[in-house]
């Protein structure tokens, strides 16, 4: 070629299957020495490339891109080439022409353009000058737009071609973007591809390299009408060092596609192990899509069984058993992947030991990039650390007889261990098994070892505190008698004093330390107070204090003491000024101020009192959290926990008393257990043992240690499970025990387990004569009836009762936990709309319960409905979803039938009334009571029917005479004309029937309402039917308490009641019912009348 009339040799592009391009340059227009000179560098240049890929094609067999009989051929072929071209180098010297010597070196550079087809070479840009020309990379680079220069820039640096192919274009190529998630052949590249599109070699090579780092790289020439396809390796560079455009604004392009729900740290974790070949081949996209496929992979491989995750690695190649790896690495936060992948990396090892890695292992290995090599590291770290966990410690390593002796037990049980250990060295491996189990599980015991999180132990350090306080301030000689000096104080007088010792006597110490310093400052001679003032002066200058320099140049020693003393009252009151000013002076050391000192001791008192009342929030919080409503419960709860903190750190017993589905088990699980939690943030152990149904002692207190296949009982592993001696130990549905023999012994070992006064010196029938101190566990017990309870046990309970869910609260807990809890089960978070009146709606029309258990199955079977629908596109729905009560009722709950509700009657009637009932499930509602004449032969013969109890059959007879005093007394008229229809009639027996009749009903609340209706018959009076009445009466016609007026106040206001009759002995009741209804809506226009006797009834309920 000529440019400016000078011959410049470029490396002409090869030519396949055509007319080669000819490098023979008639050099008319120049002389032949510059172009002897461009052939001599050209050559030059030639043989330093063949020199490069020698040592590159070398390196490729190494790692098996190549293999032996390929790298001799290579290594024969480049070693001709390199001796053509010394031939030319030779020829240069000689008389040869310019024109022969350009032919020799035009062969020579198709040889080496040949051997990079086959073998590769080190450089790409020394590829693309070969194929097409020394122009090429100007001219591409020209045309490309900023973030291609930058990607073309890091192929040029980073990647190394194996081999080549060129392809001749058949007809202009239609560019579109390839998928690289599947196979694309070379003639797809040169059909569509564009310069620069680079794709995985993964799926097409068999080498494990190149499947790890090998891309094909596609160049198009423009005015030859050719693809280059250049298949090449990509170092395994670290990204956040590469210091490249391009990767930089790849990396924040991925996170800002990057869905917001995804797991930040797992994301981050992803970006870290991409390579640059991940870079140079997929787009933002396809990375995000490649994160989801690896993230629903471990989900896959969660389901699957140990067996067939490890069946179905070791049946992979060696590329997919590292992608497999790759995959469970990405989770940071889960030990059981990472356990997972570091099991599934040593499976590859063929040493029994496994102290030598394998080839496929360090393959592996090496092939990941470097943060996944930490991730690694730090997964084979927390395998380490979890096995440890599990197995706690490998007691084989010490001795049994130091364990013994480091037991912390008495010598009783250490004595006990000896024994046994005796017997397990006499006796051999088989015979002795039972004494080692005996052994192993009492050293696991752990003996004197409680839990006492740091919160327990800040009201004891505050105390410490403050008697050091006071010790320091009767040191300075300072008089207290605000309040009286003794050894020890209280948390409430330390927090009560230290307000007192704030207001009142630091100012006092402060004024005597800094008479102190003025004292120890002036009285000094001449010399000394010059000298003192001279440092004060330096101080004031120093700290820059608006304060008059001291003066001492010809002055008295008086004088010097004045402006020394005037200095110090004029800050006597700022004890840090005074502090510095005698640290100044070189009179007094830091741990001398004493007013330093004592209000750093009242800073760190109050801080400690700030700390419990912050945490005594966080309990309320955490139990809030757990269960809505039952803030007795909870206020019982917080009880025990101010006890720990404040006083003795003993054990205690609760009974959840209340009806099912209320929140019991949840305010123990997720209440009581995570509101202890020490310094790491882990919770007080906690243990659970479903007791229902149970018939069998020795599954808490274990079998005699003689029988065969003996073991301990539960609450000794429970101890041992949770390593400590104070537990939570919570025992559920107390009243559904066996009442068989068996049973009873459950009740006998649960009576000792909580009784304070022996559960010190509970014994396990295993451990005979070994005492357990359970003293300080917490023990809780969840029943639904009490009634079904041994009065003994009982008796040793803290009964805390939980009442019924009002309908309010079912809404706040459904809004507030049920519903989000069924809608991410569901998958249709922020999707349905159900609105408060809807939930009312099926509360009140299909469940009767007390808690919400049937709620959430209803609302469960709704929403599962929707969800139904939404995936077989049987109906379009706009967003939101809204359901109605239409819907409930003739779609999702059609085949179950509404609630029947029992109403009173609707007309006054004689000898009917409305009674109250209420039960243990936190129901309530009416009870019709009828009384009617039947012919009998016996005068008030009583027939009662409808299951009525002895208690309500016993007050059914109080009633009847009661009922018939009254009629004498108020009406003998009408009863004399009522006892003759009954003799002419020959209706002389009295009929009470409470129907349903399939229904039992007990208990003694009736004995008002029935004394009532028996009233009217007697008198022939009607009822009004719109009151309800309860109360228990006796024979002097007094009204008596009952229980459960609330429930029945509710029920009969369903049931349609406007006016209420009720013992006045239950005002307290009523006064706690209006506390909480009385701002609702139900209770306007419902009356309520208190009562004391038969005859306040008697004036009220007639019409």
């Amino acid at each position: 070629m000529f440019k400016n009339n000078k011959i410049v040799i470029l490396y002409m592009p090869l030519k396949e299957n055509t007319k080669k391009y000819s490098l023979k340059t008639k050099a008319t227009l120049a002389n032949n020495d510059v172009l002897v000179g461009n052939i001599v560098k050209r050559t030059d240049l030639l043989m330093n490339i063949i020199q490069k890929t020698i040592i590159s094609i070398q390196r490729y067999k190494s790692i098996d891109v190549l293999g032996s009989i390929e790298l001799k051929s290579g290594l024969e072929s480049l070693h001709r080439g390199f001796v053509n071209l010394d031939k030319v180098r030779s020829k240069i010297d000689s008389e040869h022409s310019p024109d022969e010597l350009l032919d020799d070196l035009q062969k020579a550079s198709n040889d080496i353009s040949s051997i990079f087809r086959s073998y590769g070479t080190e450089s790409m840009k020394d590829l693309l000058m070969v194929c097409f020309g020394s122009d090429y990379y100007d001219i591409i680079m020209k045309n490309m737009d900023d973030h291609d220069k930058n990607k073309l820039k890091m192929i040029i640096d980073y990647s190394h071609p194996i081999s080549y192919k060129i392809h001749q274009w058949k007809k202009d190529p239609i560019e579109k973007y390839l998928r690289r998630n599947r196979v694309v052949d070379d003639i797809m590249i040169v059909e569509s591809g564009k310069t620069l599109d680079c794709f995985d070699m993964a799926r097409t090579s068999k080498n494990f390299h190149t499947k790890v780092y090998g891309i094909k790289i596609a160049f198009r020439n423009e005015s030859l009408r050719k693809t280059l396809i250049v298949c090449a390796l990509i170092d395994d560079i670290m990204l956040e060092c590469a210091g490249s455009i391009f990767v930089n604004n790849k990396i924040l392009s991925i996170k800002s596609s990057a869905d917001s729900k995804e797991n930040e740290t797992e994301l981050h974790r992803y970006l870290k192990s991409l390579t640059l070949k991940d870079l140079f081949v997929y787009n933002e996209d396809e990375l995000i899509n490649k994160y989801v496929g690896y993230q629903n992979q471990n989900l896959l491989n969660k389901q699957k069984t140990i067996s067939q995750v490890t069946k179905e690695f070791l049946g992979n190649e060696l590329f997919q058993q590292r992608t497999i790896l790759l995959q469970l690495l990405l989770k940071a936060n889960e030990h059981e992947y990472q356990y997972l992948a570091y099991l599934l990396y040593d499976l590859l090892t063929n040493d029994a030991k496994g102290k030598v890695d394998t080839v496929d292992q360090t393959m592996i290995f090496d092939s990941l990039p470097w943060n996944v090599k930490k991730y690694f590291r730090d997964a084979m770290k927390s395998t380490v650390n979890y096995t440890h966990t599990l197995s706690s410690f490998d007691n084989s390593k010490i001795p049994l007889e130091q364990q013994i002796c480091l037991m912390k037990a008495d010598d009783s049980v250490k004595e006990k261990a000896m024994l046994k250990l005796k017997e397990v060295k006499a006796k051999s491996e088989d015979s002795g098994s039972k004494a080692r189990q005996y052994l192993e599980g009492l050293l696991r015991i752990p003996f004197g070892i409680y839990r006492n999180e740091g919160i327990l132990n800040v009201m004891g350090d505050s105390v410490t505190a403050f008697n050091k306080l006071i010790c320091r301030i009767r040191e300075n000689n300072t008089k207290i008698t605000e309040f009286p000096v003794k050894d020890c104080y209280s948390s409430l007088e330390v927090r009560n004093y230290s307000n007192i010792i704030s207001e009142k006597y630091l100012l006092k110490i402060k004024s005597q330390f800094a008479e102190k310093v003025k004292r120890l400052i002036t009285n000094n001679k001449r010399n000394m107070l010059i000298t003192n003032v001279c440092k004060i002066n330096t101080f004031i200058k120093k700290e820059d204090i608006s304060y008059p320099k001291l003066f001492h140049s010809g002055k008295k020693i008086n004088y010097m003491r004045n402006a020394i003393s005037k200095l110090i009252d004029f800050y006597k009151y700022d004890s840090n000024m005074i502090s510095k000013v005698a640290k100044s002076c070189n009179i007094i050391e830091n741990n001398e101020n004493i007013v330093s000192l004592i209000s750093e001791s009242l800073d760190n008192i109050n801080s400690k009192t700030q700390e419990i009342s912050d945490f005594m929030s966080s309990v309320r919080e955490t139990l809030d959290s757990a269960v809505h409503g039952h803030e007795k419960a909870k206020r019982q709860v917080e009880r025990i926990i101010g006890q720990w903190i404040n006083g003795e750190k003993t054990g205690y017993c609760f009974g959840f008393e209340g009806p099912p589905g209320v929140g019991k088990t949840s305010l123990a699980k997720k209440g009581i257990a995570n509101c202890l939690k020490d310094e790491d943030g882990v919770a007080r152990p906690f243990a659970f043992i479903a007791i229902g149904g149970s018939s069998n002692g020795s599954t808490l207190d274990g079998h005699n240690y003689t029988y065969v296949g003996s073991t301990w009982g539960r609450i000794t592993d429970i101890l041992i499970e949770t390593k400590c001696m104070n537990p939570i130990i919570f025992i559920d549905e107390l009243d559904k025990i066996s009442r068989t023999e068996h049973g009873k012994e459950i009740i006998g070992i649960l009576t000792h387990l909580i009784d304070s006064t022996q559960n010190d010196t509970f014994q396990d029938k295993y451990f005979n004569g070994i005492n357990l101190d359970l003293s300080k566990a917490l023990f809780i017990f969840s029943y639904n009836d009490a009634d079904l309870l041994d009065r003994i046990l009982l008796d040793r309970i803290h009964r805390v009762k939980f009442k019924h869910l009002s309908l309010e609260e079912k809404l706040v807990i459904t809004r507030n936990h049920l519903f989000p809890e069924i809608f991410k089960k569901m998958g249709l978070l922020d999707v349905i709309d159900i609105s408060d009146e809807v939930v009312k709606y099926v509360i009140e029309q299909y469940t009767c319960e007390p808690g919400v258990r049937k709620l959430k199955e209803l609302l469960f079977e709704i929403i599962g409905e929707i969800n139904l629908t939404v995936l077989q596109q049987t109906k379009k729905y706009e967003l939101p979803i809204t359901v109605t009560q239409e819907d409930i009722k003739y779609k999702y709950l059609k085949e179950r039938h509404e609630m029947r509700v029992k109403y009173t009657h609707n007309k006054a009637k004689v000898g009917l009334i409305s009674g109250l009932w209420a039960n243990a499930m936190g129901q309530g509602g009416v009870l019709p009571i009828e009384v009617s004449l039947y012919p009998s032969g016996t005068l008030l013969d009583l027939k009662l029917t409808g299951m009525q109890g002895d208690v309500m059959k016993e007050s059914m007879t109080v009633a009847k005479t009661l009922a018939w005093k009254l009629a004498i007394k108020n009406e003998p008229d009408i009863l004399e004309k009522t006892i003759k229809d009954m003799g002419t009639f020959k209706c002389q027996g009295i009929h009470i029937h409470v129907p349903e009749g399939a229904t039992p009903k007990d208990g003694p609340s009736a004995g008002t309402a029935i004394t009532s209706a028996l009233y009217s018959l007697f008198t022939n009076k009607k009822i009004r039917s719109d009151i309800a009445i309860t109360g228990e009466i006796c024979l002097q016609g007094k009204v008596t308490a009952i229980g459960g007026l609330d429930l029945k106040i509710l029920g009969g206001i369903t049931a349609g009641v406007k006016l209420f009759l009720f013992p006045k002995e239950n005002k307290k009741d009523f006064d706690e019912f209006m506390e909480k209804y009385s701002d609702n809506e139900i209770v306007d226009g419902i009356e309520f009348q208190m009562v004391e006797t038969i005859d306040e009834v008697l004036d009220i309920i007639f019409v």
